[in-house]
């Protein structure tokens, strides 16, 4: 459940007490902090960061008024968010130098929300990690943070970092806490249901096999008189005259490789024409219509185009094939496994959504309103 309220004002009723928050990292890079954990937490996390900006921004371009007291932006179940929170998710996607300039007002305010309710779905999984009493051994927080100072150049640097970020190392170790939680949480709920095994594999092949047939190539040379295409009248004779020579030229006998080399206007020149194999359909109308019937080593009449005039020889034709369950089985169960781990993220989500009493403190928001 969701709700909206103007300030801070109290809320209604009787809260369920939340979980504890540790604090985020502040000023460490997003993708630092990612080093800590594996790649399906980053998915998940995504775009939501454990930092805050290294520092404040100028008054002049800051999105919220100063105040003494921190900013709350929303509250989950309790647990604060704050408008530093906000600030660093938003700036995760959109780039810091541009201090929000460049981007539309009705974007910003699209962005922000997207960024606000990464921040909430982050709470929520952690809190449901609490709730799970997820436990992460102390040695792995020390790998994690041996992997972070591992991603700079040196120790040195890795401290001016995280010195110039405000954080401790206490709050760098409770941040990767916190990640790997969630991660470990993950796991338990999503992971658990993405198993696909090849029983899975084999009936999605049987029921798609369509979808793993090879189309019909064809490797082709091409010769192309370019035009510009704002050109007047007798250029475009000039390259028709030149066009029509070089086939007569391969009609007699001449090599159609030697020829692309010396007269084509196309990148293809230095392979002699060469365009490799593509599959029907990809070439433009009018090479499409020029190829359909012709045999392996024949030369089509010249074809023009808005960009001059063309010869296309067709080298060899490869026929449609139907691609095993061998060959495929590693990408169906990839592609499976991503499917149902995202359905099964999206369930966690609505579910900790719906179970939960989210405040939205609309007046501490800058640029507006969000939907609940």
């Amino acid at each position: 459940m969701t709700v909206r309220t103007s300030g801070s004002t109290a809320r209604e009723g009787e809260e369920r007490k939340a979980p504890p928050r540790t604090r985020r990292v502040v000023g460490l890079h997003i993708g630092v902090l990612l080093l800590f954990v594996s790649v399906p937490l980053a998915e998940q996390l995504a775009p939501v960061p454990s930092h805050r900006p290294s520092a404040p921004m100028p008054a002049h371009q800051s999105s919220r008024p100063p105040s003494t007291e921190p900013a709350v932006v929303a509250r989950v179940n309790g647990a604060s968010i704050g408008a530093g929170d906000l600030e660093a998710a938003l700036n995760t996607v959109i780039p810091l130098s541009s201090y929000h300039q460049n981007v539309k007002p009705e974007k910003l305010q699209d962005l922000r929300k997207q960024a606000l309710d990464g921040l909430i779905d982050e709470e929520l999984r952690y809190q449901d990690a609490v709730r799970l009493d997820v436990r992460v051994p102390p040695m792995e927080v020390e790998q994690a943070l041996d992997r972070a100072r591992k991603a700079y150049r040196d120790p040195e640097a890795f401290e001016r970092a995280r010195r110039a970020s405000g954080a401790t190392l206490a709050q760098l170790r409770a941040s990767i806490l916190r990640a790997l939680m969630i991660q470990k949480a993950y796991g338990e709920v999503v992971t658990s249901r993405c198993l696909i095994t090849e029983a899975d594999a084999a009936a999605y092949y049987r029921e798609n096999t369509g979808r793993f047939v090879v189309p019909e190539q064809v490797r082709v040379s091409l010769i192309t008189i370019g035009v510009d295409p704002s050109a007047r009248r007798p250029a475009w004779d000039r390259a028709r005259q030149k066009a029509d020579s070089v086939a007569r030229r391969i009609a007699a006998g001449a090599s159609f490789d030697a020829l692309a080399r010396e007269f084509s206007t196309d990148a293809s020149k230095l392979k002699g024409g060469d365009l490799g194999f593509v599959h029907r359909g990809q070439l433009i109308e009018e090479f499409e219509r020029a190829l359909k019937g012709l045999g392996p080593g024949k030369v089509t009449p010249v074809i023009q185009t808005i960009y001059g005039f063309h010869l296309l020889r067709l080298i060899e034709v490869r026929p449609a094939a139907q691609k095993s369950l061998a060959d495929m089985r590693a990408t169906i169960v990839r592609d499976l496994t991503q499917t149902r781990c995202s359905q099964a993220s999206a369930d966690w989500s609505k579910r900790l959504r719906a179970a939960a009493r989210v405040e939205i403190v609309e007046s501490r928001v800058a640029g507006g309103k969000f939907a609940g």
